[in-house]
């Protein structure tokens, strides 16, 4: 599912609306639609520098995938494709899924792994090659040492709703995006570890704030709309 499932991206509305798209399936996305969605939510809807198409909130564009993809999190090249909207969840299901794996694997195999390192017993038992038995632990502790500690550090993003990309501006600006309000709402954290597949809330090209940023005033939430989107050219400017 983190392979195959797209994480969001703004190719689909290279399509032109036409005279004939009463035909097509009415909740198909189009231009029009997605800037009125973002007009809605914000008085200063963005365009990306890169790719020449409105640049939704939290959006990034990816010079690897040269597009923009929504609530961007990284390129990764392991599934070869990028973590962002709609399969965030099931990259970070992989990575626990395949921690507990690599736990299972060491902790029952801790025993013929151990009698494989004995050249002095000649008896092999086991039908596993000794050579193999020894290779596998070695890859499956050091795969679960290191996907463990990056889904930690994916576990953190999810509970303080944040992407990779967000929390390296967040990170300086933590005061500031607190004092205005700056809280989304991520992955709920309960569905985690359920092994089916489970779509994110909403379309990933507008996010809701909580109540405390709508009751600030309209000239501070400008202000931070404008702050948003000058990091993200910032952060596309590095060619993420």
């Amino acid at each position: 599912m983190a392979i195959v499932t797209s994480p969001g991206d703004m190719e689909e509305y290279r399509r032109p609306e036409t005279s004939s798209s009463s035909s097509h399936n009415e909740s198909e996305p189009s231009m029009r639609t997605m800037l009125l969605e973002m007009e809605e939510h914000s008085t200063f809807p963005q365009s990306c520098k890169k790719c020449q198409l409105p640049k939704p909130e939290r959006a990034h564009h990816c010079s690897v995938c040269n597009t923009c993809i929504l609530r961007f999190d990284h390129h990764c090249p392991w599934i070869h494709n990028c973590v962002g909207h709609f399969n965030h969840r099931y990259f970070v299901l992989f990575m626990t899924y395949l921690i507990f794996a690599a736990g299972y694997f060491a902790v029952f195999g801790w025993r013929p792994f151990m009698l494989c390192l004995d050249f002095t017993q000649m008896d092999w038992p086991y039908y596993f090659p000794r050579p193999l038995m020894a290779f596998s632990m070695i890859l499956a502790i050091c795969m679960g040492l290191a996907i463990g500690a990056l889904c930690i550090w994916h576990y953190y993003l999810i509970f303080t709703a944040q992407t990779t990309v967000e929390f390296y501006n967040n990170y300086y600006d933590k005061g500031v995006c607190k004092s205005q309000g700056e809280i989304f709402v991520n992955i709920p954290w309960y569905t985690i570890f359920f092994p089916i597949p489970i779509p994110p809330k909403g379309t990933g090209r507008v996010f809701e704030k909580c109540q405390e940023f709508y009751m600030l005033p309209e000239s501070r939430q400008r202000a931070h709309v404008i702050a948003q989107q000058e990091s993200q050219d910032i952060e596309d400017i590095k060619d993420i």
